[in-house]
C-alpha cells in the first residue's frame, strides 16, 4: 500500500548531516511515510551514512551521475510514491509534528495545492525566525516579487501538481521553488501554517551562500515576468525601475525616491483596475516597499520622510514610522 506522505530529499555531499536530517523525518509523530533520498553523485559518504539507517520507510536512489538539483527533484516527483510530498533538505532538521501537522491541515482545506510552515535558522550566526505569509491571498501578492514559502517546509498534493503538469525548471537557476510557486498560484491557492516546523541550517556550503549571482539573476527575470502579468505594457525602462524597487538593499537617489513613488502608485492603480490581487493586500505589500524605498534614500534629509509621507502608500506602525524619521532627521 501506498502511503500518505513521500518525503523528497535530495542528497549531495552531505555525509556530515545526512543522518541527522533522516533521523528527524523517520523519528517524527506522523508514520505513514517513505523517505525518498536521492543521492546526486556524492562524491563523500553521503551514500554510506543512509544506507547504515535500518528503517524500512527509507528509500535510497542513486542517480547515475551529478544531475543538478532540478533533475533530481523532478525524478523524485516521478518517483514519489505517496498522496502528498513533502520537501526536506539533507542538512535540516524537521521538527517531530511538522508532517502530522501539515497533513491535518492539507485534509481540512482540500482547496490547498500546496502549504510550507515557519523555520528557524542554526548554525553560526544567532537563530533568526523566518515567518513567511499565511494565507493565500498574501502568498499570492507576496510571490509578485518575492518568495513565499520556505522550500524544505512544503508538502504538495501531489494530484494537483500532476493535473497542471507543474515541475521544477531548469531555467529558473537557484530559484526554481520560487518560480514553481509563482506558476502554482496561477492555478490553485498555496498557504503556510503558523507553526515552526524546521529548523534551517545555515553554512557556506549549501546552495543558497555559493550561487548568490546566479539567483539574483534569476530572481530578476522572475519579476520581470510577474510584472507583465499585471502590466503588459511596462516598457523596458520601467521595467529597470520595478526591478530598480524591488532591490531591498541598493541605495536610492532623492530623485529615483521620486520616481519609485510614482511607479509603486502605478501599481497600485493597474491592479485595482483589473483585481489581479486582493486590492487591500497588494496595497499593503506595496506599503513596505514603498517604506524600504525611503530607508534606502541617499542622503537622508527631512526631505525623504516627507516625500514618504506625501504617498497614498505611506502605510506604516508607529514604530517603523518614528525609526525613519528619525534616520531621516539624523541624516543617518
Amino acid at each position: 500500500m501506498a502511503p500518505r506522505v513521500t518525503v523528497l530529499m535530495p542528497v549531495y555531499n552531505a555525509a556530515a548531516y545526512v543522518a541527522e536530517a533522516a533521523a528527524s523525518i523517520l523519528s517524527g509523530s506522523f508514520r505513514d511515510l517513505e523517505l525518498l533520498a536521492i543521492d546526486d553523485g556524492s562524491t563523500d559518504e553521503s551514500e554510506d551514512r543512509l544506507r547504515a539507517i535500518a528503517d524500512s520507510r527509507l528509500r535510497v536512489v542513486k542517480n547515475p551521475a551529478n544531475l543538478g538539483v532540478v533533475r533530481t527533484l523532478n525524478r523524485g516527483l516521478d518517483l514519489a510514491d505517496g498522496e502528498f510530498i513533502a520537501r526536506m533538505d539533507a542538512d535540516d532538521i524537521s521538527m517531530p509534528r511538522r508532517l502530522a501537522q501539515q497533513l491535518a491541515f492539507m485534509d481540512l482545506n482540500p482547496e490547498i495545492g500546496a502549504c510550507g510552515t515557519s523555520a528557524t535558522t542554526f548554525g553560526g550566526a544567532p537563530p533568526v525566525k523566518l515567518r513567511p505569509p499565511q494565507t493565500p491571498e498574501q502568498i499570492r501578492v507576496q510571490l509578485f516579487g518575492f518568495n513565499a514559502l520556505i522550500h524544505p517546509t512544503v508538502m504538495l498534493r501531489r494530484a494537483v501538481f500532476l493535473r497542471h503538469e507543474l515541475r521544477f525548471s531548469p531555467d529558473a537557476v537557484h530559484a526554481e521553488d520560487l518560480d514553481l510557486w509563482m506558476r502554482a498560484a496561477e492555478h490553485f491557492p498555496l498557504a503556510n501554517i503558523p507553526v515552526m516546523g524546521l529548523r534551517y541550517r545555515v553554512h557556506a556550503n549549501q546552495i543558497a551562500s555559493r550561487f548568490a549571482a546566479e539567483e539574483q539573476q534569476t530572481l530578476r527575470q522572475l519579476r520581470r515576468r510577474q510584472l507583465a502579468l499585471l502590466l503588459p505594457e511596462a516598457t523596458e525602462t520601467e521595467a529597470g525601475l520595478h526591478l530598480q524597487v524591488l532591490d531591498t538593499a541598493a541605495p536610492l537617489t532623492h530623485s529615483e525616491l521620486v520616481a519609485s513613488r510614482a511607479w509603486l502608485e502605478r501599481l497600485a492603480d493597474a491592479n485595482q483596475r483589473s483585481r489581479r490581487y486582493d486590492p487591500q493586500a497588494f496595497r499593503d505589500f506595496l506599503a513596505v516597499r514603498w517604506l524600504n524605498a525611503a530607508h534606502r534614500c541617499e542622503p537622508r534629509s527631512a526631505w525623504v520622510w516627507s516625500t514618504w509621507r506625501g504617498s497614498t502608500l505611506a502605510q506604516a506602525r508607529m514604530g517603523a514610522r518614528l525609526r525613519l524619521l528619525v534616520k531621516s532627521l539624523r541624516g543617518r
